[in-house]
């Protein structure tokens, strides 16, 4: 995975973690765009349950971005990290998308408050704990 890209979804679960807090129970909320940059969002459920919608959502929302380089999806959700039907909704959504637009999908990415997979390439990260801001050297 190019470097920039791991560290700006870094960067998307921290925001997450923080977000998070200490709630119990966190909606799933997909998003397409750039990984701490411009995006846009959707909670899982409601009108997005049609998987046509959820495309044309995507579609939009590509159209929308001032740039298509290095976009990509994700989806945040509490739980384990074993695929549910919300991620492979919303993967198949974001796949067909970027199709529409003749576009590869470099990585659609699932993070829960410790970890996050790519579902395109399979690569997997977990962390024990997630810090809410990157650590200077020589602190602490």
């Amino acid at each position: 995975m190019e470097p920039s890209l791991a560290a700006a979804v870094r960067a998307e679960l921290r925001a997450f973690v923080v977000a998070a807090g200490t709630r119990r129970s966190l909606p799933t909320t997909c998003h397409v765009g750039h990984p701490g940059g411009e995006r846009s969002r959707w909670v899982h459920g409601g009108r997005s349950d049609d998987p046509t919608m959820r495309a044309d959502l995507v579609e939009r929302a590509i159209d929308g971005l001032a740039s298509t380089d290095g976009a990509c999806g994700w989806l945040t959700r509490g739980g384990a990290l074993d695929l549910t039907d919300a991620d492979a909704e919303w993967f198949a959504a974001v796949r067909s998308g970027f199709a529409r637009h003749g576009l590869t999908l470099p990585a659609f990415f699932v993070l829960n408050r410790t970890a996050w997979v790519d579902l395109v390439s399979g690569e997997r990260r977990t962390w024990t704990r997630v810090r809410s801001a990157a650590r200077s050297p020589g602190s602490g």
